[in-house]
């Protein structure tokens, strides 16, 4: 066996490992050891390709993910949310390396042996969540991060693609300043038109945006915006005024209720009913006071 034979087979192998001894992790709130991905579900490993010298991260979606893949989708039920966690994992992995490598065609991302992981070339970055909790970064800062995300998500519309789940915890913001979408593992119900779905992801990417701070006193201190200024700034620098008039005239959007129990993953349930609150006076004037 040649030294590169070695070498590729000593990678595969342990992408084997990692994968195995995932076997009983729980994919409940897992974080890979470095904290540069935030992960809900699948269990985050890297690993370092001794061939290209790259860092990579196996995503590997352990036997327990089904469970939770079930209870987030009964969760979705429960909301009347208009999406579900793709639990066939054959077509979860082609559906993220399809939209992956759609976006991001630099990106090195592989199938692997295993029906349950997916490898992709590791960005140097942070989850975007991350980078607004963060108490030592500067207004200025903030702000651009936000404006980057929304013109992230039009960009990927533009594709006619959707992302399913475009919160700021699905988001790496490279150190080079460039905005990665990762995690395509959520569908919107058939019955959806494609601007429904662009709506729903506009939807979603405010309130993890707006959840990312603990009150609207709390935003105005970090960014120096109130929820309604942050959230023209979102519109605006998203930009597709097709698309925004169906988020604010979207008849399917739950706001007060149902209760969407997923979104409380991204911050209180104070906050979750001040944004909601907040969005119903700014689309319809009301006067409302929590």
């Amino acid at each position: 066996m040649s030294e590169k034979d070695s070498v590729k087979k000593k990678f595969l192998d342990e992408i084997s490992e990692k994968v195995e001894d995932s076997t009983f992790e729980s994919p409940f709130f897992n974080k890979e050891v470095n904290n540069s991905y935030g992960h809900f579900g699948s269990v985050i490993k890297e690993i370092e390709d001794g061939e290209s010298g790259k860092s990579h991260l196996v995503k590997i979606r352990p036997p327990l993910f089904y469970l939770s893949g079930l209870l987030s989708n009964f969760s979705r039920l429960l909301s009347s949310t208009s999406s579900r966690k793709i639990l066939d994992n054959d077509r979860w992995r082609k559906r993220e390396k399809e939209y992956l490598q759609s976006l991001n065609p630099e990106l090195d991302i592989q199938h692997t042996s295993h029906e349950n992981a997916i490898l992709m070339e590791k960005i140097d970055g942070r989850v975007a969540y991350d980078i607004l909790q963060d108490l030592e970064l500067d207004r200025k800062y903030k702000l651009d991060i936000i404006v980057k995300l929304a013109e992230a998500l039009k960009d990927i519309h533009k594709r006619d693609i959707y992302h399913g789940e475009p919160n700021t915890q699905n988001c790496i913001v490279a150190d080079s300043g460039d905005i990665y979408w990762i995690d395509f593992e959520i569908e919107y119900h058939e019955e959806l038109s494609l601007i429904e779905k662009k709506a729903n992801d506009l939807e979603q990417l405010i309130f993890s945006i707006m959840g990312a701070f603990e009150s609207e006193e709390e935003e105005k201190k970090e960014v120096g915006l109130d929820d309604e200024e942050l959230l023209e700034l979102i519109l605006d620098s998203y930009g597709d005024k097709e698309v925004v008039s169906q988020f604010l005239n979207n008849p399917n959007l739950p706001l007060i209720g149902p209760y969407r129990i997923f979104q409380l993953s991204f911050s209180s349930a104070y906050r979750f009913y001040e944004t909601q609150l907040n969005l119903l006076k700014y689309i319809n004037g009301w006067e409302i006071e929590l």
